[in-house]
């Protein structure tokens, strides 16, 4: 009876419209009211610990450091410079959208950050080309799927915490992953689009790529800065996204003059509030987490699991399947830091990569992003786009297919995963 309280008042809650940070703290307290003699003053502390954390420090640098691009023109110029070098293919403004998707991806390592900066460029762009405008903003929401994946990734760092796993070794398995989806996505777009009738924007010319390069050198320096600090080992990805977040801000002010000393503040105020809202629900996560772990809900799916299935690869579907369903009514992130904690115990039980199951758990979690009702992604598209959302979703089915097949052939092959961490901890060795 005590589980269903606890369950049933965080879902209850949740679909009441109860923020979700306070959703998990107050269905929290409610179980330690009713069912056990601990002073309340255990949530506090449980806050306290659940951000008192040097790691977690990336997370709001990554965000400021997302917000300084988009206001400084380095999305614009990522997106210039994918139109150039893809723009030629059939269906190339579509193509393009996901490039520079990809390229953004591997800078903010989030998905709604992606989504607004280059969607709120593409979008316009695509439908001047003649795109149907919710397939636009479809392809966009999509796109934007890939901001927590290609590293660096805030929903790896928070997995890697949650875990206790290394936050580079997660960092550096999405790469493989995510270019792996990004191709499988961007095979089945041009499909799409060929279907569609929609053809490339011009002829590839080789001076203007070059020439495009060059404009948007600065820009697509830093994922070089960000990703060969933390595995060169000379900073941790706390100190590399610091050191991006400065970077941004003086490529905005001095280089591409596109943000006024003026504007500093306001940008970074941004930045703050959107970080501020994922370290709330970080937090919050921490208290619920405490208290299921005290009712020893992970023991008992660990025990469920093992004793009614044998096989790993049947596990590691059931949670796809779990997470699938999870992430159409909770965003990634306080998903992600309430199902690690249940999960990866069992994962070790079967003897399962905890980092090859980071990975699984933030793909399948980030198609969330782009799927009703809650997937923010999509609310984000079609705010950048101008579209209603039920314009958007009948685009949705044929790529979100694309990623899922992408997912189960990273779930299949975990060699895919682990692969990089491996060899790049074999060199420091």
């Amino acid at each position: 009876m005590d589980l269903v309280i606890l369950i049933g008042s965080f879902f209850v809650m949740l679909f009441l419209g109860i923020p979700i940070a306070f959703t998990l703290c107050l269905s929290s307290i409610l179980y330690l009211v009713l069912y056990t003699n601990i002073p309340l003053i255990i949530v506090a502390q449980q806050l306290l610990k659940g951000v008192d954390s040097f790691t977690l420090l990336a997370i709001p640098f990554f965000v400021i450091a997302g917000c300084l691009m988009q206001g400084g023109g380095i999305s614009r110029r990522i997106v210039d410079f994918a139109r150039k070098l893809v723009g030629w293919i059939p269906g190339g403004m579509a193509v393009v959208d996901i490039v520079a998707s990809m390229i953004f991806a591997a800078m903010t390592g989030a998905g709604a950050a992606t989504t607004a900066a280059v969607g709120g460029i593409m979008i316009p762009y695509m439908e001047e080309d003649g795109y149907d405008p919710g397939f636009a903003s479809a392809i966009q929401t999509v796109g934007g799927v890939f901001g927590p994946i290609i590293p660096p990734s805030i929903l790896m760092v928070l997995y890697a915490v949650a875990s206790n796993e290394s936050v580079s070794d997660m960092l550096l398995a999405g790469l493989i992953p995510g270019l792996l989806l990004g191709l499988i996505l961007l095979l089945v777009v041009v499909a799409q689009c060929i279907k569609k009738g929609y053809r490339g924007a011009g002829k590839f010319e080789l001076g203007a790529a070059i020439k495009s390069f060059g404009h948007a050198f600065f820009a697509l320096l830093a994922p070089v800065i960000i990703l060969g600090g933390i595995y060169s080992g000379k900073t941790t990805p706390t100190e590399a996204s610091a050191i991006c977040c400065f970077y941004c801000l003086v490529i905005g002010l001095f280089v591409y003059r596109e943000i006024k000393l003026k504007d500093v503040c306001k940008i970074v105020y941004g930045g703050v509030k959107s970080a501020a809202g994922i370290m709330l629900i970080v937090a919050a996560t921490q208290v619920f987490g405490w208290v299921i772990t005290r009712a020893g809900i992970p023991q008992n799916i660990a025990t469920m699991f093992t004793s009614s299935i044998s096989s790993p690869l049947m596990f590691m579907l059931s949670v796809v399947v779990i997470l699938l369903v999870a992430g159409c009514f909770i965003d990634a992130v306080p998903a992600l830091l309430i199902f690690a904690p249940i999960f990866c115990p069992t994962a070790q039980a079967y003897g399962i990569n905890l980092v090859y199951f980071g990975v699984v758990m933030v793909i399948v979690l980030c198609i969330g992003l782009a799927t009703p009702p809650v997937g923010i992604n999509l609310y984000v598209a079609s705010s950048v786009g101008g579209q209603p959302v039920h314009k958007i979703i009948p685009h949705l089915p044929i790529p979100l297919l694309a990623i899922f097949i992408g997912t189960m052939i990273v779930l299949l092959i975990p060699d895919i995963v682990i692969f990089l961490p491996n060899l790049m901890n074999g060199a420091a060795g």
